[in-house]
């Protein structure tokens, strides 16, 4: 069983709220009596998955900082809600009856796959994070001890890395929305120009 305390710098961390793509942070260190209680922002959004702490304030009135927890909760909370008001495709997200499902024979490199619900948080559960167009990765190839597979996302374009287990099945074809469709196209083309640039001069 794993105790260890979070800590940021000296503060114990007693509430995180992780929300969209930032997690807020609530820590508390008695020994400081001048500024006991700190609120902080936490992200992951770089090649190592490091946590990153920024934004922090502090002060020695809880009330004070526990309303600056809250508030940064609630302006994360209305964030996540205008990016999915944004959205342009159906939500409804794809379970296995829509999938081929994912097993240790099958290749998946250059594949569109769907990701498992459970593996996203719980207010990304939607088609537009679940569609992935499979590029890489020693976990994409069938039969591999490797876990890692490389993915570019249909809908927003980026790339992520997912492991083997992640992964609910490849998509049936009559189960493709037109959007995801159209987006592989983009995708692909967009991955052909980029290869043929790196190709060296004969």
């Amino acid at each position: 069983m794993d105790d260890e305390k979070r800590m940021v710098d000296t503060y114990e961390v007693e509430y995180a709220i992780h929300i969209g793509d930032k997690e807020i942070l609530f820590g508390v260190d008695d020994k400081k009596i001048d500024c006991p209680y700190m609120v902080c922002n936490c992200t992951w959004d770089n090649p190592l998955g490091i946590d990153h702490y920024f934004s922090a304030v502090g002060s020695a009135d809880y009330l004070e900082m526990m309303t600056e927890f809250t508030c940064r909760v609630t302006e994360q909370l209305e964030t996540v809600k205008v990016e999915k008001s944004k959205i342009t495709v159906p939500l409804k997200p794809f379970t296995l009856e829509h999938c081929i499902e994912n097993n240790s024979e099958h290749n998946l490199e250059n594949k569109v796959v769907v990701i498992r619900m459970e593996r996203l948080r719980p207010e990304y559960r939607t088609a537009d994070k679940q569609l992935v167009l499979v590029t890489g990765g020693f976990g994409a190839h069938a039969n591999s001890r490797g876990r890692a597979v490389y993915t570019t996302n249909l809908y927003s374009g980026k790339e992520s890395r997912w492991n083997r287990g992640d992964i609910l099945g490849v998509v049936k074809p009559e189960c493709m929305p037109d959007w995801a469709k159209e987006r592989l196209i983009q995708i692909q083309d967009a991955r052909q120009i980029k290869l043929k640039k790196y190709e060296p001069e004969r």
